[in-house]
């Protein structure tokens, strides 16, 4: 007698890359693990691998369940066509953010730094200018007013100003030229390509500009393939815990602000791009937390064919699950003589051939802006 409990089931593991993966062990973070139900009507998925077991991945394949199936949600995958939130959220135009912020980003740990010591030295002061370490003078403390500073702390507290300043002017100046584009938007080029798209195969592209503005120099173009961020009810089941609980490791405490929540495709971190707004008015591209990148190839303003080769490894097809969605797009990068480049984004129907899909490192990067490569 067969057990109605019994069955196959896709199950999916992953280690997700937090907001920031630089700054965690990603062995050490937790394996979230979730099992769907395979019915008659369902489309056999194929198996994926992508990253290392010990590091951040994703692995998805069938296994046999010999109970607890009906426990299980059915296991359904959007893979016809790209869904509408997707396309409000990474189509058209978008700005590259200022160079100025990342310049501000990477020097205030020098000025973090710069501060702790000087309290350290301060702490230590007696000690250090008996042993001959550190003259009087240089750590000593200056009276303004009614209290004493140490004299190191009010020379590195001005530095810590200083990229606090930097990230203001480039978010004024990134919102002048944001605004000088909305008065003269361009109208939006026409990308031709076949019907059906296969992941294995060069991507014939003809790019026509219906308006060439007189400050575009040149422009390129490349294929890119990425995972989006898991939906944050399905990931917290998947590491068994539930919304208003301790979040597990890695993941963010959840944003109230719909556009935010919106704009990250997912779970919601928050400061992905420095100029934040409603969706509709975005112009700065939120970095997908999984990427791969094809070659950029030169294109030229008269619409002439070209090939695109593919990012490398074997990625799955278009494919969008509330816990595991791989997106496509063509990117295009016009640079301009003034206000920095100029993109254009369209996604991309994907189609595979089934096979398993085995890629050794899984493709991390920073979910800001401007840490990510546009």
């Amino acid at each position: 007698m067969s057990d109605e409990g019994s069955g196959h089931a896709v199950e999916i593991q992953l280690r997700w890359p937090p907001f920031d993966p630089d700054t965690v062990v990603a062995q050490a973070l937790p394996l979230a693990t979730e099992r769907f139900r395979l019915t008659e009507n369902s489309e056999t998925p194929c198996e994926i691998q992508i990253g290392s077991k010990k590091g951040f991945h994703v692995k998805r394949h069938i296994t046999p369940m010999k109970s607890g199936l009906e426990s299980c949600l059915d296991w359904q995958t959007q893979t016809n066509r790209i869904p509408r939130r997707i396309e409000r959220a990474r189509t058209g135009w978008f700005l590259t953010p200022n160079p100025t912020h990342l310049l501000s980003r990477r020097l205030i740990k020098f000025a973090v730094i710069g501060i702790i010591a000087s309290l350290a030295v301060h702490a230590f002061e007696p000690a250090l200018v008996e042993s001959g370490l550190v003259e009087g003078p240089f750590a000593g403390s200056v009276r303004l007013g009614l209290l004493d500073y140490p004299v190191l702390l009010l020379i590195f507290l001005p530095i810590f100003f200083i990229p606090i300043a930097m990230r203001v002017v480039a978010s004024v100046w990134d919102f002048r030229r944001t605004r000088r584009f909305r008065a003269n938007a361009p109208a939006s080029p026409e990308l031709n390509m076949a019907e059906e798209i296969w992941t294995r195969s060069a991507l014939e592209l003809q790019v026509n500009f219906p308006e060439v503005l007189p400050d575009w120099t040149s422009v390129s173009a490349r294929v890119q393939v990425g995972l989006l961020n898991p939906r944050r009810s399905m990931l917290l089941h998947a590491h068994g815990r539930k919304e208003g609980s301790q979040n597990p490791p890695g993941v963010s405490t959840p944003l109230r602000i719909r556009q935010y929540a919106e704009a990250e495709l997912g779970i919601g971190f928050g400061e992905s791009t420095p100029l934040q707004g409603p969706d509709a008015e975005r112009l700065f591209l939120s970095p997908l937390p999984v990427l791969s990148r094809g070659g950029m190839v030169p294109l030229s303003f008269e619409g002439e064919s070209t090939s695109l080769p593919m990012p490398d490894g074997d990625w799955p097809g278009s494919e969008y699950h509330p816990l595991f969605a791989t997106h496509w797009e063509v990117l295009l990068r016009i640079e301009r003589e003034r206000d920095g480049p100029l993109i254009f984004v369209q996604p991309l129907l994907m189609r595979h051939d089934g096979t398993a899909c085995i890629i050794d490192e899984m493709p991390v990067q920073s979910g800001r802006s401007e840490l990510a490569d546009s």
